[in-house]
């Protein structure tokens, strides 16, 4: 009596049906991720969006711009009287009812100019000045004397390198001297803005912050449109 042969997969067919599945696999690990990058750039630009106007409506309501927070864990603004203990730090959140964070839950960061923090009576240049770099890498001015900026909100990025954690922990700092390390400075006077590049190698380093500011025309705008100045 002859035996029939059992159904079922030889040896090679797994082996096909396997590297099927491990490439549909790794198609769909990839655009997952692709996916929620783009979310998080996304819910980052959208609170950096929230922090300026939330900013600007501080200033109208109170007549001058809050001091960074007091810390990690206290988010009211650090002022004592019409001073501020610093000029750069982390985003006064709870002193403007936001939750303060990037879509990598990372506390945005914030540098003001002293002057803007008291009663504005008018609109001067500020005293932070930005950066960026060209496609070879040299760096050009985008405030120059005469036109510093007096508000700057910053995102670190994916990469978290100088942030400060949603839950108070400070993550690792960027390498030193890279444009990711001046970003993250304490003296909060020079910023820099540039392309995204995951490239050590390039000048001022790899590079994933996302930086906005807010320029002495707009903050006029806002403050003579209210009848705050003449």
């Amino acid at each position: 009596m002859k035996h029939r042969n059992s159904p079922g997969f030889t040896l090679v067919e797994m082996a096909v049906v396997l590297l099927i599945l491990s490439l549909l696999a790794g198609s769909l690990s990839a655009g997952l991720s692709s996916h929620l990058a783009r979310r998080a750039e996304r819910a980052t630009d959208d609170a950096l969006d929230e922090a300026r106007d939330t900013l600007l409506g501080y200033a109208l309501r109170k007549g001058h711009f809050p001091c960074p927070a007091k810390g990690p864990q206290d988010g009211t603004e650090d002022r004592n009287g019409s001073t501020c203990t610093r000029q750069a730090g982390l985003l006064p959140w709870a002193t403007l009812g936001i939750q303060g964070v990037d879509g990598w839950s990372h506390r945005l960061r914030y540098a003001i100019t002293p002057a803007y923090t008291r009663n504005i009576t008018s609109v001067d240049d500020g005293t932070i000045e930005i950066v960026t770099r060209n496609l070879d890498g040299a760096e050009l001015k985008l405030t120059t004397a005469g036109g510093l900026t007096p508000v700057v909100i910053l995102s670190h990025g994916p990469n978290g390198l100088g942030a400060t954690s949603a839950d108070g922990n400070r993550l690792p700092a960027p390498q030193p001297g890279s444009d990711e390390a001046r970003n993250a400075d304490d003296n909060g006077r020079l910023f820099v803005s540039r392309s995204l590049s995951e490239n050590p190698g390039a000048p001022g380093g790899a590079f994933d912050d996302r930086v906005t500011w807010i320029s002495p025309n707009l903050i006029a705008h806002h403050l003579i449109g209210a009848n705050r100045l003449p």
